[in-house]
């Protein structure tokens, strides 16, 4: 075989792992962007929920880049998924989710705004509840994301022979709204408790079961208990079950101290009901325990 013949081979067997270096290392830096441009936007809230007599509600989107930035308000649809959360329904596709949509009955303004460095905007949502609406819990998601100019995905050329790319974020966030309507409760339960231990802690799986006509949210607080001592080993704030779904595949890390490893035989894992939750603020609403 000629030496050229075995650079060439050479060569073919090299590239791939350095293009795919290459990726990874891009995605890597992709990744660190978000996070540092997710960060840019903020909003005041986390969801809102109409109920009983409310009727209105403001929420504020806040810049925290040093640029003027303007952002994009909508709505789109969101269902939730047994183990990936949220996933995005695209507009024109069928819809067999069973969500019952809020779109039609919010208006909001303004619609498109332009916030200076630092600087925030109010946002005011106004419920209009049809007369022979059914009861239960009505959901949309507001969109905001963040306009990006055409010049800051021009790629830098100069370099005759040479191709570049430039990788611009457009920050974007997603509030749920949610309008309820009538009687309506909900039940939490947890099953399927599993735990093992993992590098300087432990996993816990389980099932987080909801049973009514609403949806639930709440945090997770995991603890670790043993021989009459415990300690709390990890607080998750922000779990929902929306009514489309029975119930979240969940599966958490939390660290073990060393000096707390004795006191961690045992694991309970606590759902606790968010403090504004009109029916069940701060109620744990459902526990589980499981042998390490």
């Amino acid at each position: 075989m000629s030496r050229i013949h075995k650079e060439q081979q050479s060569r073919g067997r090299y590239l791939p792992s350095a293009l795919a270096a290459l990726f990874m290392l891009f995605l890597a830096l992709a990744g660190l962007m978000w996070i540092n441009e997710a960060q840019a936007l903020r909003l005041s809230m986390k969801r809102i929920i109409f109920e009983g007599p409310k009727r209105s509600d403001i929420i504020t989107i806040m810049n925290n880049t040093a640029k003027e930035q303007t952002y994009r308000l909508g709505w789109r649809h969101y269902r939730m998924d047994e183990r990936k959360s949220l996933i995005h329904m695209p507009e024109g596709e069928p819809d067999s989710s069973g969500v019952k949509w809020a779109d039609d009955m919010i208006k909001y303004a303004p619609r498109r705004v332009t916030v200076p460095p630092g600087g925030s905007q109010q946002i005011r949502l106004l419920l209009r509840r049809p007369r022979d609406l059914e009861p239960g819990e009505y959901r949309a998601h507001l969109w905001i994301v963040t306009e990006i100019d055409a010049d800051e995905f021009q790629a830098d050329s100069k370099t005759p022979g040479k191709q570049s790319f430039k990788l611009a974020m457009q920050p974007a966030l997603t509030l749920p709204v949610f309008v309820r309507h009538g009687e309506l409760s909900a039940k939490a339960t947890i099953t399927e408790a599993k735990v093992s231990k993992a590098d300087k802690g432990g996993t816990i799986s389980f099932h987080l079961n909801r049973e009514g006509n609403r949806s639930l949210y709440g945090d997770l607080r995991i603890v670790c208990f043993a021989s009459g001592a415990e300690f709390e080993a990890s607080y998750s704030r922000g779990t929902a079950v929306y009514p489309e779904v029975k119930k979240r595949i969940l599966e958490y890390d939390f660290p073990i101290p060393p000096e707390q490893e004795a006191n961690c035989r045992k694991v309970r894992i606590e759902y606790i009901a968010d403090k504004e939750d009109t029916l069940y603020s701060g109620q744990v609403m459902a526990s589980a325990t499981a042998q390490m």
